[in-house]
């Protein structure tokens, strides 16, 4: 019997350097594409959706351990961010989402 895909949210963690916050999130076999993201200037939401791919001819021998289905999470963020230059690249599984704290000026390259 298959249990029932529920909703998730993947191991994270937040680091600070002198201008940004880094948060980095688990997500191994999850599409850039199938991800949203939405930075409110003091939380991050992180939603989308994990399908199961499992092919016809496979059977489960042992229960998975790996998340499937819709996974939502809201981090609250510990200082203020600039909302409008938020950056986030998915490498190997792992989502990093770059956020430059607000009271960092900013200066465009001209």
């Amino acid at each position: 019997m298959k249990e029932i895909d529920q909703t998730w949210c993947p191991a994270i963690e937040l680091d600070e350097t002198n201008t940004d916050l880094i948060l980095k999130a688990e997500l191994p076999g999850v599409a850039i594409q199938d991800l949203k993201f939405h930075a409110e200037s003091e939380s991050l939401s992180i939603g989308g959706v994990h399908p199961r791919r499992q092919e016809k001819t496979e059977r489960e021998l042992i229960p998975s351990q790996l998340h499937y289905g819709n996974l939502e999470c809201l981090i609250p963020l510990p200082i203020k961010i600039q909302v409008d230059r938020v950056s986030a690249e998915l490498i190997n599984g792992v989502l990093t989402i770059t956020m430059p704290k607000l009271n960092m000026a900013y200066s465009p390259n001209i």
